[in-house]
């Protein structure tokens, strides 16, 4: 994914062009700890596109995971452990449910994960009766607010994650199998091993992972707070995208999602700093994310 790591070049410059030199190395790694969540997120959702799915329930889990790990912990340290077993307990019920219904089933992704999405946001406004309430103990939010030496603890959490998922997908034989799923299902069918069960493992893993960014993000607010990841759906499907993830599924890596996240989130301050309104922020990124796919593609047709 080379093309995606010199736009992350060049989107950079500008930023430190832009800010006239002012920005310092600090400044930098707060917004990389910032785009910790959407990272952890983004690499769950390139293991749905890989297998040639997509999944658009996981900002609704990460604001379920808030609201839920907020209410049980109500800012006590010994309520950590169970807030935490809880919220990862129901995303992995909700990855197997929405795996085992795409492969069982035979229903399009798009239309499975959507009604998850709404079946969730329905659920916790039922929990919470409309009203939020609960906070983040101090000794967990250290997760997404402690420093280890320079560098930031939720950023080092995000790198630790991406360098294992990385070397599965690279060096595993259940990588190899989840590309070649996406690839053909068909295919992966005929070479003798169940694709299903891949498939809905990935599913699993992708909302687990947003599990995870939902307790960093819940971490990061402190408090609970309705509807807090609902942005995350669409921005972590535009970083595995610009990355070269392919919807066709089987084509995408890593190493290129994790670029694409800096670039929305830099992109992001970029316009904040600058004082450029929603809608400009919208069109920036819509023009960013519509040449990089378009890259993609033209490179996908040479490569064939």
């Amino acid at each position: 994914p080379y093309g995606v790591y010199l736009l992350f070049v060049v989107i950079v410059l500008v930023f430190l062009l832009s800010t006239n030199g002012t920005v310092s190395p600090s400044h930098l790694l707060n917004i990389a700890r910032s785009a910790a969540p959407l990272g952890i997120v983004a690499m769950g959702q390139t293991l749905a596109l890989l297998v040639g799915g997509l999944d658009l329930s996981v900002g609704a889990m990460m604001s379920m995971v808030n609201l839920v790990c907020a209410s049980i912990m109500r800012g006590s340290s010994e309520n950590i452990f169970q807030g935490v077993v809880v919220s990862l307990a129901l995303c992995v019920a909700i990855g197997l449910v929405n795996g085992i219904i795409i492969t069982k089933f035979k229903m399009q992704p798009f239309l499975v994960t959507m009604a998850m999405s709404i079946i969730i946001e329905g659920g916790y406004y039922v929990y919470t009766q409309g009203i939020p309430s609960g906070n983040i103990p101090d000794s967990f939010r250290y997760i997404a607010e402690g420093w280890i030496g320079v560098f930031p603890v939720a950023f080092l959490i995000w790198i630790v994650l991406w360098f294992v998922l990385s070397v599965v997908l690279r060096r595993t034989v259940y990588g190899q199998k989840l590309y070649f799923t996406g690839a053909s299902n068909l295919v992966a069918k005929m070479s003798g091993y169940h694709a299903d069960r891949i498939v809905i493992s990935a599913y699993v893993l992708t909302s687990v992972l947003a599990g995870v960014a939902g307790l960093m993000l819940s971490a990061y607010v402190g408090v609970a707070s309705m509807g807090v990841g609902t942005e995350y759906t669409l921005n972590s499907i535009a970083s595995a995208v610009i990355g070269g993830t392919a919807f066709v599924g089987g084509i995408g890596t890593l190493e290129g999602t994790f670029p694409g996240v800096m670039i929305i989130v830099i992109l992001q301050s970029l316009m904040t700093i600058l004082g450029i309104s929603n809608a400009g922020q919208y069109l920036s990124q819509g023009v960013v994310i519509a040449v990089m796919v378009a890259i993609n593609q033209m490179q996908l047709k040479k490569n064939r």
